[in-house]
């Protein structure tokens, strides 16, 4: 009888299957990981929309201010502080859409409370912009932005005191 001849293994060569399922894991742990980042640049984004916008609500408080203290000669009162937050709210809390150029209003999504606090005796004001961010974060939680402004005390000689 003839031997059989002997077969031998030459070694492997290319990928194994467990090797391939673990480099897609890697990279799916990855691609996973970016996704993440993305949404927090994006929620980070928004956050900073918001906090612009307000800023932007708070500083037009403030120059409503300063415009009806140059009518008034000088001397605000609280009717008349009442009278330029209730202005100030109205045009920025209901906002109903675009206007008759069809221009889209700049505009704080969630924002429900603006006020305008002032000491007159020491002319300052605290204007506040509150608002919701309800689009990545809870419901409840509030979001404030706090504009302090100085008004001059003499508006004939432009010194601020």
């Amino acid at each position: 009888m003839t031997p059989m001849p002997s077969i031998t293994h030459s070694p492997q060569k290319g990928f194994s299957l467990i090797e391939s399922l673990v480099a897609l894991l890697v990279l799916s742990v990855g691609l996973l990981g970016l996704a993440g980042l993305q949404l927090l640049g994006m929620q980070s984004s928004h956050s900073a929309y918001q906090r612009t916008v307000a800023s932007v609500i708070a500083t037009d408080a403030g120059e409503r201010l300063w415009i009806e203290l140059s009518e008034k000669g000088g001397e605000l009162t609280e009717s008349d502080v009442e009278s330029v937050r209730d202005d100030w709210r109205d045009d920025w809390m209901h906002q109903a859409g675009p206007d008759a150029d069809g221009n889209h209003p700049v505009s704080l999504p969630g924002m429900n409370d603006a006020d305008i606090t002032c000491d007159l005796s020491d002319n300052v004001c605290v204007i506040s912009v509150r608002w919701v961010e309800g689009r990545f974060d809870e419901q409840d939680d509030e979001s404030r932005f706090d504009y302090r402004v100085r008004l001059p005390v003499d508006i004939t000689s432009g010194s601020t005191s």
